[in-house]
């Protein structure tokens, strides 16, 4: 008998690249909303030792090269378990679209196996393991909104007033490695620190703050991102901003009724989500 998870979508609403590393990672800094866009999760087991990763509906990889694979083999060989485990996606959240699907999915099978097979694993542990899979991995780990440090591993959580979106995919998968391959990096440390440096009480104070130092390359990539902007902008968003290293793009709404009013305007323009701010509490 299977136990059913939701895996849920994520924006950066501010996104500074501070410096390249040796290992060739780049140090950032970006303040994160989790959003009401998800994925449907289905973990079932099997007397036989194997892990089945299968692709309901949407679009990603299968078997050993999706994230998924990676983290059940990553849990069973660390923890000596032996249970085979089959676990069914239905994708609503879009690939390379900077709304962090694959981690969320990796995330979300990690805490829902800890929990069926009772480990008693710290939260300091679990995000090492989230580490190893993915950058993205750890603050869906933490499941609520966060500032995040260094390549992702370092999580600060912070308050954010309840937010509502229109997010819209313009239908172009974007490489994170491209986009990272073509930044040129012109903020220091000192002036991203300052930036973030309180808490947010206010639509007016997040929408004052939107900025992604990845919008520029990315939108030299995908042209859409810079018109999906002042579209969402035209139809009532407070802000718009596009959401990691793209494609997607979010505006920022006073209600849920004018964000449901933009997105009926907005629906020829890709796939229009409307979705709102949430934290593990609300979604687990």
């Amino acid at each position: 008998m299977g136990r059913t998870f939701l895996a849920p979508a994520k924006v950066n609403l501010f996104l500074k690249v501070l410096w390249k590393r040796d290992d060739g990672y780049h140090e950032i800094m970006s303040l994160v909303d989790i959003i009401s866009i998800f994925d449907l999760i289905r973990i079932t087991f099997t007397d036989e030792n194997e892990i089945i990763v299968k692709r309901i509906s949407g679009k990603m990889p299968e078997g050993k090269e999706n994230i998924i694979y990676r983290a059940v083999k990553l849990l069973k060989d660390k923890y000596g378990i032996k249970k085979g485990v089959t676990v069914e996606v239905k994708k609503r959240i879009p690939l390379g679209a900077g709304l962090g699907g694959a981690s969320s999915d990796a995330a979300t099978v990690i805490r829902a196996l800890t929990e069926i097979w009772a480990l008693r694993v710290p939260d300091s542990e679990l995000m090492e393991i989230g580490k190893n899979l993915g950058a993205d991995v750890p603050l869906f780990l933490h499941g609520n909104p966060c500032v995040i440090r260094g390549i992702g591993e370092k999580i600060e959580p912070i308050n954010l007033p309840s937010i509502w979106y229109v997010v819209i995919y313009p239908g172009v998968e974007i490489s994170t490695r491209e986009v990272y391959g073509h930044l040129k990096i012109v903020l220091t440390k000192r002036e991203n620190d300052i930036k973030l440096s309180c808490n947010f009480n206010s639509l007016d104070e997040i929408v004052s703050a939107l900025e992604n130092d990845l919008e520029e390359t990315a939108a030299s990539i995908c042209p859409q991102i810079k018109r999906l902007k002042e579209m969402l902008i035209l139809h009532g968003a407070k802000g718009a901003l596009m959401s990691g290293s793209g494609s997607s793009v979010f505006g920022c709404f006073e209600s849920k009724e004018k964000a449901e009013r933009a997105a009926k305007n907005l629906l020829s323009y890709g796939r229009v989500f409307v979705a709102r701010s949430i934290g593990r509490h609300s979604w687990k």
